[in-house]
């Protein structure tokens, strides 16, 4: 089961670095952010939904439930499922890191970070503590980029739609 969540979640984040990749930053930028379809509040909402479900510890669901979600809420899909790739490999262990600190304050028996490796059964031992934390974690960073990204395509729209 834990080898085909770890195959389901690199293949799915190949296939957007490789769509990421052919375009180019200023191509993808324009194309799929400044100038797709939808008002700036709902490319803002999208954007928030996948940081939202990025964060959140639906490991191996990220890509369904940003596709589903975005659609069930008409919210750009694309949009949604990029920015539900904030977890890829290098960020997964300060993304644990950080959920298991928020979420430290919530609960009675708090984990210790000295030498203690950041692995299944560190998050074993402590899931109450990253599920609290990492959902905790998702709702302030979905708020802080849904508003930072609506500001930025505020700023940067050819349009200035609202």
């Amino acid at each position: 089961m834990m080898k085909n969540f770890i195959q389901n979640s690199i293949n799915s984040q190949k296939i957007f670095y490789r769509y990421f990749r052919r375009k180019g930053w200023k191509r993808f930028l324009k194309e799929n952010i400044l100038e797709s379809e939808g008002s700036n509040k709902t490319k803002a909402k999208s954007i928030a939904l996948g940081i939202f479900i990025g964060i959140s510890p639906f490991w191996g669901f990220h890509s369904f439930l940003a596709i589903t979600l975005s659609v069930f809420f008409r919210l750009n899909k694309m949009l949604t499922f990029i920015a539900s790739q904030v977890t890829f490999p290098p960020l997964i262990p300060f993304i644990i890191y950080l959920s298991v600190k928020v979420g430290a304050p919530f609960v009675s028996n708090r984990a210790s970070f000295e030498n203690a490796s950041f692995d299944f059964d560190f998050i074993k031992q402590n899931l109450i503590q990253y599920v609290i934390g990492s959902f905790l974690l998702a709702t302030l960073s979905a708020l802080f980029f849904g508003a930072v990204s609506y500001f930025f395509l505020y700023y940067f729209s050819p349009e200035k739609k609202r």
